[in-house]
């Protein structure tokens, strides 16, 4: 008969030889663990087989098995009832799988998870084998011409240097054509011509290559990305938060006292924050793409979302906010006080040392590669709209305002010269 983690560990023995060398320790006979487990993408994927037990896959379920090779060990999987990681609850009990393993309904969790002040009081942690930033993740817009692109074939200062050449020119002309001496009408019209000549030639020699560099500029499209700090998120009203409920996430969030991340958690006083366990992919595929939701979670599990749908599509349209919100670590749990900890710490070693994780995690997400190299700026052959060129018909359309006042004011400055005539 399989002995249970609990009745093994009634023999003192077990536990000297656990605690005296956790690196070549093996129970001498199998065990029988109860292992809490629920899915998170990229580590852990659950799923329920036609005879009705669980089966899980990826890096943590290649974990767990090594690990029982390793110690001699069975397991059975559970799932929590309330479907969510845990927190610690207002009323001092613990939630999701935090509440199997502190009622002793499993022995450890794969998680993975992160650690805090009350989870540290409250369970045995294994040292960590991974590392990952918390981060939102937006939808891309669609791809559009940036209204104001005709200003960008010219640097700045060229557009500096050519506006005070055109006054300088005009000036020129008005000295010019102010004088009245007879005796020097024909060099000064001679000078006019000159001037305007000038002008011509450095304005059609601009403008060949203004028309060049702004024909070839009209045929990028940008693709938006506006939120680029966890503010932007915060200040764009029309945004809604999504993330899963008591995670430590959350936790942290409503730990926040100033700064980015206490604006974040007020979001859910004013009805701005969506909690949703499962089903990320579909959201991603219909909110998040419309543009107006962002979901919140580890930049490894957003990837691992990335990277389905992309598989699925082959088509990258999210990105991830620049900003992390902060920085989680990835460990099992188990019951505080508990031998097999440091055990399992100790055999974790070696495939944190070697790599291996990490390329478990990274050979699940074949497709990554492609979305993280996506431009921002396309090019395409299309006709332009109005909306494309608005900007331009600003400026052309101000200019010919400008260009009306100015003679209506010559004619009023001549009018008042007395000669009635221009």
């Amino acid at each position: 008969m399989v002995l249970s983690l609990q009745e093994v560990l009634q023999n003192p023995e077990v536990i000297r030889n656990m605690q005296e060398h956790p690196n070549t320790f093996r129970f001498s006979e199998e065990v029988d663990l109860m292992v809490a487990v629920m899915q998170r993408p990229p580590h852990v994927f659950v799923r329920e087989a036609e005879d009705g037990s669980i089966v899980i896959s990826g890096p943590m379920a290649n974990v767990l098995n090594i690990l029982a090779d390793s110690i001699n060990f069975t397991y059975r999987l559970v799932l929590p009832e309330d479907g969510t990681f845990g927190t610690l609850l207002p009323n001092g009990n613990w939630s999701g799988m935090l509440e199997l393993v502190v009622n002793h309904k499993a022995d450890i969790t794969l998680g993975p998870f992160g650690f805090d002040s009350n989870r540290m009081k409250a369970f045995e942690f294994t040292r960590s084998f991974f590392t990952s930033d918390v981060c939102i993740l937006a939808g891309k817009g669609q791809p559009e011409v940036d209204p104001w692109g005709f200003l960008f074939p010219l640097e700045p200062v060229v557009w500096a240097v050519l506006i005070a050449a055109l006054v300088v020119a005009w000036l020129a002309m008005v000295l010019l054509g102010n004088n009245n001496n007879k005796n020097m009408m024909v060099l000064y019209r001679s000078s006019e011509m000159v001037l305007v000549m000038g002008w011509m030639v450095v304005t059609m020699m601009v403008m060949w290559s203004y028309g060049g560099n702004l024909v070839s500029l009209l045929a990028v499209r940008h693709i938006p990305q506006p939120l680029h700090t966890i503010r932007h998120v915060t200040n764009a009203s029309n945004i809604k938060v999504i993330m899963p409920p008591r995670t430590l996430v959350t936790a942290v969030l409503a730990k926040s006292k100033s700064g980015p991340l206490k604006a974040l958690d007020q979001l859910r006083h004013v009805g701005r924050v969506k909690y949703q366990s499962r089903t990320f992919e579909r959201t991603m595929d219909t909110l998040v793409r419309r543009g107006d939701h962002v979901i919140i979670s580890t930049r490894l599990t957003l990837d691992s979302f990335i990277n389905t749908l992309h598989k699925k599509n082959g088509r990258c349209d999210f990105y991830k906010v620049g900003e992390a919100l902060f920085s989680l670590t990835h460990c099992m749990i188990g019951q505080k006080g508990s031998p097999l900890i440091p055990v399992i710490s100790s055999k974790l070693r070696g495939l944190v040392e070697s790599g291996l994780y990490e390329h478990w995690v990274l050979r699940g997400m074949p497709f990554l590669s492609y979305c993280h190299l996506t431009p921002s700026k396309i090019t395409v052959r299309k006709p332009l709209a109005l909306s494309n060129i608005w900007g331009m018909l600003v400026v052309l359309g101000a200019g010919l305002l400008l260009a009306l006042v100015t003679l209506c004011l010559e004619i009023y400055i001549d009018k008042l010269g007395g000669d009635g005539a221009l």
